[in-house]
């Protein structure tokens, strides 16, 4: 029995590689043949090659975004040996991701002493793929749209993200050598003038960058270039046909984005002869996508949308006081209730869209309550000793590291264990630190959490200390609902 498998997460850096581990270490423990490519931060690696693909008995991917090179495993969807669930399914159980994988493969033959499949097995198999291509219909076209939505979300954000590194992190550092002006912060040394320079660039990429990807993850690298071009498009003002100048930003990028993805699946279904068919994915459909919704966006969507997005940026811009600590209030709990899943991520990118629109001050909250939940788990483990094991210890000390740089998945762990005793506690923190930082009027100017980017912030004591204070409320909430361990477990 042999299964191969991809792990992508949306940031490409701990979800990725826990999943790809986690498929590896059960199918050894199984005594099963298994090779897990991860797309990651830094690429493809242990790359599957269709030689590795067509001998498999199924094809298993773990992922939050859309996959690269996915007509890799076209026959093997169209077979029914193709299991798609999320890294932190695989993450939490992976004993009952490999069992699903194996009643699959006995369903589709391909287990050697597989019994004969049931029909109900094999509803089962056909449910678990639901990528399979189906003939081209309108009902293929937005076939299983929540998942796909959800994956070209994660898609767009995960290549945004270093985007927003870039500009965000050269800016902070020219702005942080101005000096304080009618106009804001104005940048005088010409060293720094460069350095706001390149930050402005990356700043002015990240809403086509987003379009882009999303459409790319919805439909292919045909839809990749009118995608940066509706990015572009929507990211500068346009005028509308009744004078006005518009710009959408983030939320018409993603607006687009879609409608530019389910356009593009459209185009994909017509049939054309030969001769077309070469020229479709390069010329027609780029062409022909770019006019018909950019003349869409300019003459019906632009005003519509602008006005939303004008009263959105509004009503961030001017939270104060007690508005400011209930939105922190909820992004702490989302950023915490998952650790890293798609209620994470959806905080994440609500924070860093508005940060397109030069507000701050929701990532700034963000950015506290990530680092919150590894560092509770780790500080709770470490002076707990009679409620957690020395296990518990051996892992608090890599979720406090993991915690100081921002990647709250350190304390997936902790939760896998005991989620009853855990969960509470470190969404309360997350929760307590977030709402400190909005009621403090913290901005953070770059998409990463934790002490490491403490400098790219607007007060750089007072965000330090609503992480401890968040980490140490869910810290003492762990370790006050935690039982005591009994002599067997010590």
């Amino acid at each position: 029995m042999k299964i191969v498998g991809v792990a992508a997460c949306t940031v490409g850096i701990a979800h990725t590689y826990m999943a790809q581990k986690a498929i590896q270490d059960e199918c050894a423990a199984r005594g099963i043949e298994c090779k897990v490519e991860a797309q990651g931060g830094l690429g493809i690696e242990n790359e599957l090659t269709q030689e590795d693909v067509d001998p498999a008995d199924l094809v298993l991917e773990s992922v939050d975004v859309g996959v690269e090179n996915e007509d890799r495993f076209e026959q093997k969807m169209a077979e029914g040996k193709f299991l798609k669930v999320g890294t932190s399914d695989v993450i939490a159980d992976p004993v009952k991701i490999i069992d699903q994988a194996i009643e699959i493969i006995k369903a589709t033959g391909g287990a050697v002493d597989a019994p004969k499949a049931e029909a109900k097995a094999e509803k089962k198999a056909v449910s678990a793929a639901p990528q399979a291509p189906t003939p081209a219909s309108k009902q293929s076209i937005f076939a299983d749209h929540g998942k796909t939505l959800l994956n070209a979300f994660n898609t767009g954000v995960s290549y945004f993200i270093p985007i927003v590194v870039i500009g965000g992190v050269f800016l902070a550092f020219s702005l942080a050598s101005g000096t304080a002006g009618a106009n804001g912060m104005e940048v005088t040394n010409p060293l720094m003038v460069s350095l706001n320079t390149i930050g402005m660039a990356g700043i002015s990429m990240m809403i086509p960058v987003l379009a882009a990807y999303i459409s790319y993850s919805m439909a292919g690298k045909p839809a990749l270039a009118p995608g940066f071009v509706l990015g572009y498009l929507v990211n500068n003002a346009v005028v509308t046909p009744n004078g006005n100048s518009v710009s959408t930003g983030f939320l018409g990028a993603m607006i687009m984005a879609v409608i530019c993805g389910y356009f593009v699946r459209w185009m994909k279904t017509w049939k054309v002869n030969n001769t077309i068919q070469t020229i479709m994915p390069i010329l027609i459909i780029p062409i022909l996508t770019s006019l018909v919704l950019g003349m869409a966006y300019i003459y019906i969507l632009a005003t519509p949308l602008g006005f939303v997005m004008d009263w959105l940026t509004g009503v961030l811009g001017s939270l104060q006081g007690g508005s400011a600590v209930v939105l922190g209030l909820v992004i702490g709990v989302m950023t915490a209730f998952d650790m890293g899943g798609p209620i994470n991520k959806t905080a994440s990118t609500f924070t860093m869209a508005i940060m397109a629109s030069g507000i701050y001050g929701p990532n700034g909250m963000f950015r506290v309550a990530v680092a919150v939940p590894p560092i509770a788990c780790g500080l709770a483990a470490l002076i707990a000793k009679n409620k957690f094991d020395d296990a518990d210890r051996q892992m608090g000390i890599s979720a406090l590291f993991m915690g100081c740089i921002g990647i709250t998945e350190g304390a997936i762990p902790f939760a896998v264990k005991d989620l009853g005793h855990t969960l509470p506690g470190i969404c309360i923190g997350s929760a307590v630190g977030a709402a400190l930082a909005a009621f403090q009027g913290i901005d953070c100017y770059v998409p990463h959490g934790g002490f490491i980017v403490a400098l790219a912030t607007n007060n750089v004591a007072l965000f330090c200390l609503d992480i401890v204070i968040g980490a140490v409320v869910a810290a003492a909430i762990l370790i006050a609902m935690k039982p005591t361990l009994d002599k067997q477990a010590k």
